[in-house]
């Protein structure tokens, strides 16, 4: 008797996880482009009045909240991409000390959160639990319902801000962003990627342009 039920469990347990893995996961059919999303927003201001802008020779890496600057490659072709988008759009690009009219701020953000989560235990029924059937509980049935796993989260995307320079004096030296824009989605350090990611941010904001 006890040999046919546990066959009738193990065969159950197996039928269970055979089902689950046949369940399909529609975001890793995704290719990088398809995940890809661009986030702006932009105050009411008149981009028309801002001339210059400066941006810095290395990229914010914000880790967890913790910043640091970095000059790696990927690092500095994005900033390179940013600048050329401002320029095209007829922004001249100056030093800080040339008192700009806009400041970019580009980073590169990483958040991550470690949490506990319960998972249901399949081998446990209350009523094998009593212990029926002469030390069935050595096998495992009086685990408990509910054991835990740790899990790690990643979030990363590229963000880009503008400062406004030029009315800081005005607003109590307050530097107000005008336009922010966040690149979420895979392969966003891929090298091959970079150009097509800052030029589809861009090509959301046809209002960015000097005239």
């Amino acid at each position: 008797m006890k040999s046919s039920v546990f066959a009738w469990l193990l065969l159950a347990a197996t039928g269970g996880l055979v089902l689950t893995g046949c369940q399909r996961d529609p975001v890793a059919d995704l290719s990088a482009e398809d995940s890809q999303v661009f986030l702006t927003n932009h105050t009411n201001t008149a981009f028309t009045q801002y001339k210059t802008f400066s941006i810095p020779d290395s990229l914010l890496l914000v880790e967890n909240g913790k910043t640091t600057p970095t000059v790696e490659t990927v690092a500095l072709m994005f900033l390179d991409q940013v600048a050329q988008n401002l320029t095209s759009r007829g922004f001249k690009r100056v030093a800080a000390s040339q008192n700009p009219d806009l400041i970019v701020t580009p980073a590169y953000v990483i958040n991550s959160q470690t949490g506990i989560t319960p998972v249901y235990n399949p081998w446990f029924d209350p009523y094998w639990g009593m212990g029926w059937g002469g030390g069935w509980g050595g096998y495992g049935w009086n685990m408990p319902p509910y054991q835990y796993q740790y899990y790690t989260t990643t979030e990363s995307y590229w963000y880009v801000r503008l400062g406004d320079l030029k009315n800081a004096a005005a607003n109590g030296n307050k530097i107000n962003v005008v336009w922010d824009s966040q690149i979420r989605g895979n392969g966003l350090t891929e090298a091959s990627q970079i150009a097509n990611l800052v030029n589809a941010v861009f090509a959301q904001s046809p209002y960015l342009k000097t005239n």
